[in-house]
Order: C-alpha cells, then sequence, then structure tokens
C-alpha cells in the first residue's frame, strides 16, 4: 500500500506535465487555426458531377462568389462591373461568445470599400452583406469551416445552394435576343437552412454546392 502511494507520488508530476504539454499543443493549435482564419481569402463554389444539368455545372463549378453593390452575393466567372470578388475571413461576433471566430466578413465593392458582416436573410434564406444593423435580425453564423479547413460550414453543416431565379433567366434572354454577349450565368447564394429547398420561389433552380476556401492575391 505504502509502495502504491510512493509510485502514484511519483507520477502525478509526470502526469501533470504531460497534460500541461497537451493543453499547451491545443492552445498553440488553436492560435494557429484561428490566425489562418484571419487571413483574407476567396470563396469558389464547386459541385458534384450528380448535380443539375452539364450547363448548370459549367456555370456554377469553379465560379467565384461575388459581392454585389445590391447587398446579395453571387457565383458566376462573368461578373458584372458592379461586383467584386467575396475577400475577407471570419472574425468575431457579437451574438457569439467571447472569443469566438464564428462571423465572417467580407471587403464589400463601395466607395470606399468597406468590411461589412456576410449574414442570412432569415426570410429568404438568401446570403447577403452589409453593416451590423443591416444583419439585425438575420442569421449570422455560427461559421466554421470542415476538418480539413478548406470548406466551409454554417450552423454545423454545408447547406449550401446555387440558385438561379426566372428573373436571371429572362435576364440572360433578353441579352442574347438583342445580340449582346452570351448570358452571364450568374447565380445567387443561398443557405439551406431548413434542409428542406430553402423554400425557392416557383420556376427557380437550385443546385447545391460547396464553398472551398482559397487565399487572396496579395
Amino acid at each position: 500500500m505504502v509502495f502504491g502511494i510512493i509510485m502514484m507520488g511519483a507520477m502525478l508530476p509526470t502526469m501533470i506535465g504531460l497534460n500541461e504539454a497537451t493543453q499547451g499543443s491545443r492552445d498553440q493549435e488553436d492560435a494557429r487555426r484561428n490566425e489562418a482564419r484571419k487571413q483574407r481569402g476567396h470563396l469558389v463554389a464547386t459541385c458534384a458531377l450528380t448535380q443539375g444539368t452539364p450547363k448548370m455545372r459549367q456555370q456554377v463549378h469553379n465560379g467565384r462568389v461575388q459581392v454585389g453593390l445590391d447587398g446579395k452575393l453571387y457565383i458566376t466567372k462573368n461578373p458584372t462591373p458592379t461586383m467584386v470578388p467575396f475577400n475577407g475571413g471570419f472574425y468575431k461576433h457579437p451574438d457569439f461568445a467571447p472569443d469566438n471566430m464564428s462571423g465572417i466578413v467580407t471587403i464589400s465593392g463601395e466607395k470606399a470599400p468597406t468590411l461589412r458582416w456576410v449574414f442570412r436573410d432569415a426570410k429568404t434564406h438568401e446570403m447577403r452583406w452589409g453593416g451590423r444593423p443591416d444583419s439585425e435580425g438575420h442569421v449570422c453564423g455560427p461559421f466554421d469551416c470542415t476538418t480539413d479547413e478548406q470548406y466551409v460550414t454554417m450552423e454545423g453543416w454545408e447547406g449550401w445552394l446555387a440558385v438561379r431565379l426566372p428573373e436571371d433567366e429572362a435576364e440572360d434572354q433578353a441579352r442574347a435576343e438583342s445580340g449582346m454577349v452570351q448570358g452571364r450565368g450568374i447565380w445567387r447564394l443561398y443557405f439551406d437552412g431548413n434542409d428542406n429547398g430553402a423554400d425557392l420561389p416557383a420556376g427557380a433552380k437550385g443546385l447545391e454546392i460547396r464553398l472551398k476556401r482559397t487565399a487572396a492575391e496579395s
């Protein structure tokens, strides 16, 4: 019995040291992850070969997320002059616990460019951006990454949708009929928060996608 107590006494400092070392490694990893998430980056949409038609996939797959001046986020390979690429990252948000990295911000195309919050419209499920007053009453996260830190999640999963509304189709059709360049193939970014198709309006097309983080150009 005495021998056991002596052994435990000898092992205790070692166990404490191991626990402290493990905690130190975790703290360093958390700090590294948070610092990486603060770095500015772009978002690129990807989709599986089983999604939609070849034309839909061609328009969406590897298309960048764009920030429109109308306060909405789009996916396209042919942005309009009023769009700028998403350029931002994770950021502390007042809706969540202290020291969180659960919000997302992006640089807008305003004059002068301003750092703005990204959020989901509580009624339409469309992804939008704006100042703090604009985001009140909407869903501001929590945003996070997949375990490989390559893709963005919201509320713990990847419910992203590329959405094409009837008016988007009509605009491209009008451009084609007027002899202008081919339609831009612009899609809107949504999040299917209830996993029920995001209550899209009649005639809308939805494509399940993933949002991949890529480094911003210096």
